[in-house]
């Protein structure tokens, strides 16, 4: 009776977390909609933040599961061993980079990192462990698709100039939307993933269910189940119409974001849908692939024609439409300003990588490459903290090693699609090749663009779903769950779990490392929380101080904003203005400690002397003496001219008043 009631109490235990880790991964597909107007970069921290908590509470969940239950530890894959090979190669890249403090914790603007990667790795890792099979997984792509239609409506609507409550958000490249997600070319990616997703759930539905029936086969069977559940026809239906109107909201918002890179993407993705067709064995599945597959690659193929041979067609590319978004679309070519910029980054991350080929410059870090390798600048070329392309960035920052493991996880991924393409049941057959078309668009995508949550997310989930299929289908047992596993040394993280389970203490170990290094984690959390609260209230020396290792971003914004205002406050408030110097000359110090070959910061303590060496003496050699450090990590930086860090050689030629006091204005 004991031993049953202990089983029984197990049992419940292994339900109530199943189903606590089922609510939180649905907690975690609301992130695309996460805005916080009281922090810094509103559309990035807060969605960053809010994905980390959950995955930590997740992380904490699946930690007492696999206490309970060992078989709920992650399954044999080597999608997972590669990513989990990728993380490390991120680590030692991080190590001997020329920032490690920036490659592990990145800024406020970007919020990636190592710490980001880890978590997005430890979510593949428990969504793998509880969503066994595909079916589980589509349950929760079919739940994130609500989050998708949600964030289409909120852009059609906002594209007429309307307020969703509780968002109030403020388009700065109207008529281009970026809705919740901030910027428009993030909007394009995460409609793009979207559209595609409900396109394949909606002819999935279509597709029969087994590969022998006949269509008139089919409905007497649909008839039939119908009369014994009468409210099936109903459900699906309504299915149907969700995600017809998921995919049409999505297709509007995408057009609404004005991404040329997306809706190449977008063509992209269906293209590959041609070379799926001459893989599945249906005909009917033959046939709508290549359809699809002809209408990506004839958008492709056109797109492509117009974007190198402007000049060709004057009619499409010369302001031939009234629409301010369409024009923008006929306008991009390879003379376009947003495709010369990104060009000029590529042309710095290369020479970077032949510089530093084996663990590149460290994550995050691509600041220092493009400072060092940018040629070709002139006033107009922003400030490229990241590539702007996934492989360059890869290459640059990681090395070989890391461009390694990335290249090999999509290898997986992509083999895993196929497989399951070609060996699948029928209606799986189908959902994989738009699985892979949607892979295949995001892979796209990242070749003119950077990680973000929203957009890591649905990678992430998008890969889950790939590691089913891969231990679905796996080669020497086709077409069948549960098939041949790989030998136990390709098992990085059972084979860890092996030597854990060893002893109970082991055990205890483990559970209190993941809840330690989980809270630490809700703690840094709380940390930038109120950091980037702090310096979005102006509080900046408080934001300073709040979080150390991220304070380089309140600092250069110390830097610009103390040089901005320092004429008008040395008047006002002399006293204050030289405390505030003083406090910027050692934050600038501390900045380059961390940061000590970030170009940036030279080139922001050069023109906060600058500007006081009007009212303070001493300050323009000072100026004069970073600026020439800056230009030893930046050659061209004189034609450079980045935002809110110029550079006026009037300003430097200005000499200081005798005895330094304070000009009239």
């Amino acid at each position: 009776n004991a031993s049953a009631r202990r089983h029984a109490a197990a049992a419940s235990a292994e339900r109530l977390l199943l189903w606590s880790l089922r609510v939180g991964l649905a907690l975690l597909l609301l992130t695309p909609l996460v805005v916080t107007d009281a922090t810094y970069f509103p559309f990035v921290v807060g969605k960053t933040l809010y994905a980390r908590t959950v995955i930590e509470l997740l992380i904490c969940l699946w930690a007492g599961l696999v206490l309970l239950r060992p078989a709920h530890r992650p399954p044999r894959s080597v999608i997972l061993f590669v990513l989990l090979a990728g993380l490390i190669s991120y680590a030692l890249s991080a190590w001997f980079g020329v920032s490690p403090t920036r490659s592990v914790w990145s800024t406020y603007r970007r919020m990636q990192g190592l710490v980001d990667a880890a978590h997005w790795c430890a979510l593949a890792v428990v969504a793998a462990s509880v969503l066994r099979s595909p079916a589980s997984v589509r349950a929760l792509l079919t739940a994130n698709l609500v989050v998708g239609l949600a964030v289409g409506c909120i852009a059609i609507v906002g594209y007429f100039g309307a307020d969703v409550p509780p968002y109030r958000i403020h388009e700065r490249d109207a008529p281009r939307i970026g809705s919740v997600l901030g910027n428009a070319t993030y909007l394009g990616a995460y409609a793009v993933i979207n559209a595609i997703l409900a396109i394949g759930f909606l002819v999935r539905s279509f597709v029969p269910a087994h590969a022998g029936a006949t269509r008139h086969h089919t409905r007497s069977q649909a008839d039939n189940t119908v009369r014994e559940r009468p409210g099936r026809r109903l459900r699906v239906g309504a299915m149907r119409a969700f995600w017809a109107a998921t995919a049409l909201a999505s297709l509007l918002a995408l057009m609404a974001s004005g991404s040329f890179t997306a809706h190449v993407a977008l063509g992209g993705g269906l293209a590959v849908l041609l070379a799926g067709a001459f893989f599945v064995r249906s005909k009917a599945l033959r046939w709508l692939a290549l359809g699809f597959g002809l209408l990506g690659a004839a958008g492709v193929t056109a797109v492509s024609v117009v974007f190198f041979f402007p000049d060709a067609f004057p009619a499409i590319t010369k302001g031939s439409f009234e629409h301010p978004v369409l024009q923008r679309l006929a306008d991009a070519d390879t003379r376009h300003d947003s495709f010369v910029k990104r060009r000029l980054a590529w042309r710095a991350g290369i020479a970077g990588f032949a510089e530093r080929p084996v663990l590149g410059w460290g994550p995050g870090n691509f600041i220092v490459v493009f400072g060092r390798h940018a040629t070709g600048i002139g006033p107009r070329t922003e400030l490229h903290d990241y590539a702007h392309n996934k492989i360059v960035d890869e290459a640059a920052t990681k090395g070989l090693l890391g461009l390694t493991c990335h290249l090999a996880l999509w290898f997986f991924a992509f083999y895993a699609v196929y497989r399951a393409a070609r060996h699948g049941e029928p209606r799986e057959r189908a959902f994989a090749l738009f699985v892979g078309a949607a892979l295949a668009a995001y892979l796209l995508q990242q070749q003119a663009l950077f990680d973000t949550s929203a957009l890591t997310l649905q990678f992430t989930l998008l890969l889950a779903f790939v590691i089913t299929l891969e231990t679905a289908y796996r080669p020497g047992r086709r077409g069948q769950a549960g098939a041949r596993r790989l030998p136990r040394w390709r098992n990085a993280v059972a084979g860890l779990w092996a030597i854990a389970a060893l002893r109970r203490s082991a055990k205890l170990a483990f559970g209190c490392g993941i809840v330690a290094v989980c809270a630490t984690g809700a703690t840094s959390n709380l940390a930038i929380l109120k950091a980037t609260r702090s310096v979005q209230q102006g509080y900046i020396e408080q934001g300073i101080d709040a979080f150390q290792p991220m304070a380089n971003s309140a600092r250069g914004k110390l830097l610009i904003e103390l040089a901005r205002l320092w004429r008008t406050l040395r008047v006002r408030q002399g006293a204050e203005a030289k405390r505030l110097l003083a406090r910027a000359e050692r934050e600038g110090e501390l900045a380059l400690a961390l940061e000590p070959e970030n170009w940036v910061f030279h080139a922001m303590l050069a023109h906060l002397y600058c500007v006081a060496s009007r009212t303070e003496s001493g300050y323009a050699a000072r100026a004069l003496a970073e600026r020439a450090k800056a230009l030893a990590l930046a050659p061209e930086l004189d034609s450079f001219l980045p935002r809110n860090v110029v550079l006026s050689a009037r300003c430097l030629q200005t000499q200081p008043p005798a005895g330094g006091g304070a000009q009239t204005p």
